[in-house]
């Protein structure tokens, strides 16, 4: 019998947002055993890895990635290539029984065709792909269109920042992004209290 291989990561930045994440999507199972998740942004699939292995266990759980696979600016120092396979190849070793519906390309283009293709809605939808703001905005908006009624949408790195305190650019951070699409969606949505602000969690109401 051949040994089972396990998935190969070279970046750690989702599991210290684990503790939230069991508990949302704790929450979900409860009215949805069997959740449809989007990531937008899955790099080396470490989250998605996570969610095969504990909570899309079964055959009418759905996980949809969408991914360039090609970086973001803040990747420019990093060696890239290949890393749709690494990806795949990750997966592949976890052997969930789960549909993992793979969508390369940039958020934008990936969104709009899942929109005008009417595609069920999802309960839980990640964004983490470009972290400036004007793609973060149009990233936020049309994640909200795909997503259920008291489904949840997690925005990842809310507070983060490449730059010194004081030299700032607004247009270069998700939380700029972030904070302009819940102000402009305040009476449809409800920021999750009490969780660390690596992510900021909001749900559809």
């Amino acid at each position: 019998m051949s040994k089972k291989l396990s998935p190969t990561f070279t970046q750690d930045w989702f599991s210290r947002s684990i503790p939230s994440w069991s508990h949302i999507l704790t929450q979900l199972t409860k009215k949805t055993p069997n959740l449809r998740i989007l990531e937008i942004g899955v790099f080396e699939g470490r989250s998605t890895c996570w969610l095969l292995e504990n909570f899309c266990k079964t055959p009418e759980s759905t996980i949809m990635a969408i991914d360039s696979f090609e970086g973001g600016i803040e990747h420019k120092s990093m060696e890239l290539g290949g890393l749709k396979k690494q990806f795949e190849d990750n997966i592949a070793s976890v052997g969930s029984s789960a549909q993992v519906v793979v969508r390369p390309g940039l958020s934008l283009d990936q969104l709009c065709r899942l929109v005008a293709e009417n595609t069920k809605p999802f309960d839980f939808i990640s964004v983490d792909a470009s972290h400036q703001a004007a793609d973060v905005l149009s990233d936020a908006v049309l994640a909200f269109q795909l997503l259920k009624p008291s489904g949840v949408i997690a925005f990842d790195d809310y507070i983060w920042s490449p730059m010194r305190p004081g030299t700032e650019n607004p247009l270069l951070l998700p939380k700029s992004a972030i904070d302009a699409f819940t102000t402009i969606y305040s009476q449809k949505l409800r920021i999750l209290p009490n969780f660390p602000l690596y992510q900021l969690y909001i749900q559809k109401h």
